[in-house]
């Protein structure tokens, strides 16, 4: 899987789970395992839009 390296401008939580779409919750997840960076406001998304992709897969097999 190739890794993408997309950042977005997200000045707080409330806008990066909506550019994302996932809660709040999940994103706390996702910054500590160390899927979500930040660099200010700019944030590296593409290991996390990966993860959310493949968690959305791997829960349809289990549904």
């Amino acid at each position: 899987m190739a890794a993408t390296n997309d950042v977005i401008l997200a000045s707080n939580v409330r806008e990066l789970s909506e550019a994302l779409g996932c809660s709040p919750d999940t994103l706390e997840d996702m910054r500590d395992l160390g899927v979500l960076a930040s660099r200010g406001e700019l944030w590296e998304v593409g290991p996390a839009r990966d993860y959310l992709r493949d968690a959305a897969w791997a829960d349809s097999l289990w549904s």
